[in-house]
């Protein structure tokens, strides 16, 4: 998982992950099947530790304003994403995935919009955001624009700049 986090997914070869793991190829693939295997185990790790903090944020059912600035806090200056997000970087390059892991990628996306879309349902109801956008429409939109901004950290952009980029962006869903 630290591999594929540290660069592209398709940048790291499965030898590599091999001499990282101090594992054999054979072992690998008896384990995980092969590539597509691992790619889609890598995967669910990468949910279960990272994109949980997503989920929880907006479980918290906090006011718009208060939930949006810990999204943007955490694409744009948390240090573990510093690097970018496997599960962007795999969506980005779904192309080269295998079966399992291209359906793992869309399960997560759908998943992230969801609670988006739920939570945006739940806030219309006291007004702080804009409800002329569909709710499916907004989830969907503030979901692109935080994986835009954890590519941007991915190239090395700075946090700051990130940061004001995805409050501005983000800004188009709050009630004027």
């Amino acid at each position: 998982m630290q591999a594929y986090w540290d660069d592209d997914p398709a940048d790291v070869s499965i030898n590599a992950i091999c001499s990282m793991a101090e594992v054999s190829k054979p072992a690998l693939y008896r384990v995980f099947g092969g590539e597509d295997g691992l790619n889609r185990a890598v995967l669910d790790r990468y949910a279960e530790q990272v994109l949980v903090d997503i989920f929880d944020i907006l479980a918290r059912g906090a006011p718009l304003e208060e939930t949006l600035e810990a999204l943007v806090h955490f694409a744009s200056e948390d240090p573990k994403m510093a690097t970018g997000c496997v599960f962007y970087k795999m969506r980005a390059g779904k192309h080269r995935l295998g079966p399992m892991t291209r359906g793992r990628v869309e399960e997560i996306y759908t998943g992230a919009v969801e609670a988006f879309t739920t939570y945006l349902e739940a806030r219309r109801t006291v007004g702080d955001w804009r409800d002329d956008v569909a709710p499916r429409t907004a989830a969907r939109y503030v979901v692109e624009q935080i994986g835009l901004a954890l590519t941007q950290r991915a190239a090395g952009e700075a946090p700051n700049q990130v940061r004001d980029t995805l409050k501005l962006a983000v800004s188009a869903i709050q009630a004027t």
